[in-house]
């Protein structure tokens, strides 16, 4: 329980922590703070004699973000009635897919939601994948294959009959 390791942790995977709170706030200001709350909470875990580890640390940062999304829920929704007053044609069909895409990973579990970003928004290795789930990099590419067909499957529901699937070489 000292500062140092404390300090070493923080210097290690704070720039993760941000980058990945970035992509699923869609704002600096929102992630430096729920970031900060991640690593108050990591440091009076540390304090308490707690072992500071990456997977514990994904999942704070994974609760801390859980409670922004519901503070921000009603202003989002105001946010995308007001977006589909100004848009173009063009640009209200791509927000219009946007949206549904949206939709449709909220339609999946959370475990599948944050395979998906990890995998795509936050642009993850496999490997680095595997380290956060605490599991082998075939497993996570197994449960990363899985929770893209069951979004396929959702967006082919909404009436997106001809979503391909998507792949890439990211290992």
């Amino acid at each position: 329980m000292s500062i140092e390791v404390f300090a070493d942790f923080y210097n290690r995977y704070h720039r993760l922590m941000l980058t990945v709170a970035e992509q699923r706030l869609r704002g600096i200001g929102s992630a430096e703070d729920v970031v900060a709350e991640v690593f108050r909470i990591a440091w009076a875990h540390h304090k308490g004699g707690g072992k500071l580890a990456l997977p514990w640390l994904y999942q704070v940062l994974r609760n801390v973000i859980g409670n922004e999304y519901r503070r921000l829920a009603a202003s989002d929704r105001l946010a995308e009635a007001m977006a589909a007053v100004t848009v173009d044609e063009i640009g209200e069909r791509a927000d219009e897919d946007a949206l549904e895409v949206r939709r449709a990973l909220e339609r999946l579990s959370v475990s599948d939601r944050d395979l998906l970003y990890m995998a795509y928004w936050e642009d993850l290795t496999r490997q680095e994948i595997a380290r956060i789930l605490g599991c082998s990099v075939v497993t996570a590419r197994v449960r990363l294959l899985r929770a893209r067909q069951r979004l396929k499957g959702e967006l082919e529901r909404a009436g997106y009959a001809d979503i391909e699937e998507v792949r890439d070489g990211r290992d």
